[in-house]
């Protein structure tokens, strides 16, 4: 999103080059990445090729994997060469936070991006084939978690557990009777939630909790943490909370305020230094400042301050329940559902313009 926002804003400036680093040659909608996992929808309906989105824009596109961002000699490292740059954006997402637990990441799966999601949805399926109640298991009952088993419980109407550190769903939002309510819906959905109770080790058919009990496990999902790319410390950039790094108020890195980051990798705080959530909202709210100020810092024009503002989330638990809170109004049932899809339409429409929304409506 910043590549063609800051196109947009040095178009007519002929010795300017906008160059776009990409592992992948689509961009991926990830929000919806639970969908696919559950089968409710193709990769191709939340993927939408570069190639179409960067259709008749000034902007060079390097399918390449980055390694490192070399911040002395000024210049992207990755499998394809070295790319040099002036000024740079960071948008390098984030990455499973597996807290050091003993087998984690060697035996769960991961829910970050379509291929992950891809990958869930095929194990679903062979289990499913193999055994009439396969014990499901998702690590983390957060946004991302609550989603995806909420998911799995309406699409193979299954019993799925879900564990959480935290004495209550949901410990991020902070909003107490969203989370029962969100408890009891999935209660009834057929969801067992294993609260206040901390993964301690996961073995490839069950999890070791830390007061020493276990949960069968025939397929295990992890959801519990996210953490910025690693090639954001890696780099020598001055990290805070979950790996992020910290930005001025220009979106700057403060010591070399010819880098910008933004997204999961930026860490974003409100007026009393709390840190905001990875967010699409937030996101694209950086891209346009990161943008402006990229292209100011070429034109010498006065750089725009990066404020803000946080408007509120909405969590889907299946087909059939949503709540949230927009603009500080709590909003459940179909009603969060349709307001959750609006807010998806226009995400659509900010990235990839009116036809990419005709074909999601029509």
């Amino acid at each position: 999103m910043t590549a063609i926002k800051l196109e947009a804003n040095t178009r007519n400036m002929d010795d300017v080059e906008v160059v776009l680093v990409d592992h992948n040659d689509y961009h991926q909608y990830i929000h919806l990445a639970y969908e696919i996992a559950t089968n409710v929808k193709k990769v191709s309906d939340v993927t939408v090729p570069l190639s179409e989105l960067l259709q008749n824009r000034k902007i060079r596109f390097i399918q390449a994997t980055v390694s490192e961002i070399d911040l002395t000699g000024k210049k992207v490292k990755t499998d394809k060469g070295d790319i040099p740059y002036h000024v740079l954006a960071v948008a390098l997402g984030s990455e499973p936070n597996y807290f050091h637990i003993k087998g984690a990441e060697e035996h769960s799966l991961r829910l970050d991006s379509v291929e992950s999601a891809a990958k869930i949805r095929d194990e679903l399926q062979k289990l499913f084939q193999k055994a009439e109640k396969p014990h499901v298991v998702v690590g983390g009952g957060g946004f991302t978690g609550v989603e995806l088993a909420g998911e799995i419980a309406d699409e193979y109407n299954c019993c799925v557990t879900i564990v959480e550190g935290a004495d209550a769903l949901l410990p991020s939002w902070g909003i107490p009777e969203f989370s029962k309510k969100v408890s009891a819906v999935l209660a009834e959905m057929g969801a067992e939630l294993v609260l206040g109770k901390l993964i301690v080790e996961v073995k490839p058919d069950m999890l070791v909790l830390k007061d020493g009990s276990q949960i069968k496990s025939d397929l295990f999902i992890w959801t519990a943490g996210v953490q910025s790319s690693t090639i954001v410390g890696k780099s020598g950039l001055k990290t805070g909370k979950g790996g992020r790094a910290v930005i001025n108020k220009f979106c700057e890195v403060a010591d070399h305020p010819e880098v910008y980051v933004v997204g999961d990798s930026a860490l974003v705080v409100d007026a009393s230094g709390a840190a905001l959530p990875q967010c699409i909202e937030i996101a694209l709210q950086q891209a346009e400042v990161a943008a402006a100020n990229m292209a100011a810092s070429v034109t010498g024009a006065e750089k725009t301050v990066f404020r803000p503002q946080f408007n509120g989330l909405i969590l889907a638990v299946g087909e059939r329940f949503g709540i949230g809170k927009v603009y500080g109004v709590t909003v459940e049932g179909r009603i969060a559902q349709m307001l959750k899809r609006l807010v998806h339409l226009q995400y659509v429409y900010e990235v990839a313009g009116v036809k990419e929304v005709l074909k999601e409506t029509l």
